[in-house]
Parts: structure tokens; sequence; C-alpha cells
């Protein structure tokens, strides 16, 4: 009896120690750090050089500006105001830039003239922000690619995370392939797209776009998930999870818009191009997986 009392004494002085030790590390944290801001991207490391892009190349000449949005997170504490904090563009030391198969010289956006930056926003009770961007279609794009790296700067009460930089891409003339079509298609055949082609591009975006008056909803939806342009990098799947855009997104079988993009896009393309163009490349030759030409949407499933 008497063994258990001083076992239970050793519990009780144990367990009040450590609730001492606790508050004492309450007590050390330094509320006078300044919280910190950082560009992410879904990615754990805070550490990440991050890189987008805004093509005016497909868009009417009439379309002047695009608006970005930049998402910010914060490392710190709440609060129960909005907060502004402070951002600085930086030199890019890449001189020249590829995508899609196009090459282009970079130059260091100016601001006024390829750029304004308008909030910079941490809301009331939220950990996370935004900056908003909005980018300019000027002359020099037509040849060059201006470039916007956005680094966070320090402020009375943010500062940044080192080597985490947002660069902005803005972009004109010549249409690059994105990344979910081949741009090399070529000479490495793609089933259901066929050789890219900056008019084709042009044509399935304009399909894409006619989705919006033949059902709305569903183009709401697919708005939300893909993009305006399909310019989004990632989509939730049909079970519930981030999924890249890239090559072969449209017929994934995870993909809950897969029927969609057949019916309202892919088929009606081939089927303009067979009809219009039967001699600008294969139609429907294909063996299994491997093939020669632009394989039928049809064959979807």
């Amino acid at each position: 009896m008497k063994r258990k009392l001083i076992f239970n004494i050793l519990i009780v002085l144990s367990a009040a120690g450590g609730f001492l030790s606790c508050s004492d590390t309450w007590l050390m944290y330094d509320t006078s750090q300044k919280n910190k801001l950082y560009f992410s991207d879904g990615a754990q490391s805070l550490d990440r050089y991050l890189s987008t892009e805004a093509p005016f190349a497909l868009l009417d000449e009439s379309v002047k500006e695009l608006r970005q949005t930049v998402p910010v997170k914060l490392l710190g504490m709440v609060a129960d105001h909005d907060r502004t904090f402070e951002v600085q563009a930086i030199h890019d030391t890449t001189t020249n830039y590829t995508t899609g198969g196009v090459a282009r010289e970079l130059y260091d956006a100016v601001e006024g003239e390829d750029y304004t930056i308008d909030k910079l926003i941490i809301p009331a009770g939220s950990v996370e922000g935004r900056i908003e961007v909005t980018v300019k279609r000027t002359e020099k794009l037509k040849d060059k690619t201006a470039s916007l790296v956005l680094q966070i700067a320090e402020s009375d009460e943010f500062q940044g995370v080192p080597r985490n930089v947002y660069r902005i891409l803005i972009s004109d003339g010549i249409a690059a392939c994105p990344n979910w079509w081949y741009h090399t298609a070529t000479i490495q055949w793609y089933m259901y797209l066929g050789e890219f082609r900056e008019e084709k591009y042009r044509k399935l975006l304009e399909l894409y776009h006619g989705i919006e008056e033949l059902n709305p909803s569903l183009y709401a939806e697919m708005v939300e998930q893909f993009g305006e342009n399909i310019d989004n990098k990632t989509y939730i799947n049909k079970n519930g999870v981030v999924t890249e855009i890239r090559t072969g997104f449209f017929h994934n079988s995870s993909n809950p818009y897969k029927m969609a993009w057949n019916r309202y896009v892919l088929s009606p393309l081939y089927e303009y191009y067979k009809t219009n163009y039967p001699d600008l490349e294969t139609y429907g030759t294909y063996n299994g997986t491997l093939g020669t030409g632009w394989r039928d949407p049809a064959n979807i499933y």
C-alpha cells in the first residue's frame, strides 16, 4: 500500500514537471520575431524557385492586359485585421528561355511598362494571402519574353524566406506548345491531338470556350478545374487527388471530365481537321498504344 502511494506521488510530481517544462517552452517563444511569408505550390520545401507563364499569343489583339494572382502563405501568427506586405522585383539571371519548342531572349520586366502590382494582402484570421499583378501586352513581347521575379521584401511586420521567389514570364508572338501536348509530335506521335500546330491550338480553345454557350454550368466547372485557357497546373481527379495537367490528361481514367473533353473538344477538333484538311495528317492509323497518325477520339473509353 505504501509502495503504491509513493508511486502515485511520483507520477503527480512528474506530470507537474512536464507542465512546467511546457510552460517554460512557451515563455521562451520570441513573440517579437517577425512573421514570414513565402510563395508555395503545395510542396513541403519553402526554399523554392516557382515559375509560371502569362502568354498573350492565343488571345485576341484587343486583350492588352492579363490579371495574375500570386498566392503567398504565412509562417507565423494570424491577426484579427487585414495586413499588407511588400515585395520587390529582382534581376533574372537567366538570359534565354525555351518553352514548348519556342526559344526567347529574356529581359527584366519594367514596372509601369510591363506590369503593375495592386493588392498585397493577408486577410484577417488567415494564413494565406495574395498578390494581384496586372501584366501588359507590349510590342517587345513579339520576339522577347519579359521576366518578373518577385521576392518578399522585409517590412516592419514581415520578412521572406531565403531563396524563395516567384517568376512570371510574359510573352506574345508565336504560341508555344503547352506541356500537355508534345511539341515534337511531328516525330513523336500523340494519339488524341495529333501534331501540334498553332492554328489547331487556337481551334481547340475555340471549341473549349464554346462549351459556355452549350452547357454554361459545365463550362464554369471546367474553367475552375483547368483554367480559362487550359492554363491551370493541376486539377482535382475523381478520387479528390490534386493531379498535374500534363500529356494525356484529357483521357486520363481518373479525370471526371473525360467524356466532356471528348464530346465537346477532342472529337469535334478531329472531325473538323479530317473534313477540311484531309491530307494534312494521317487520321485514325494506330495499333494499340502506338501509331503513326492522329487517333480518332471515338476510341476513348
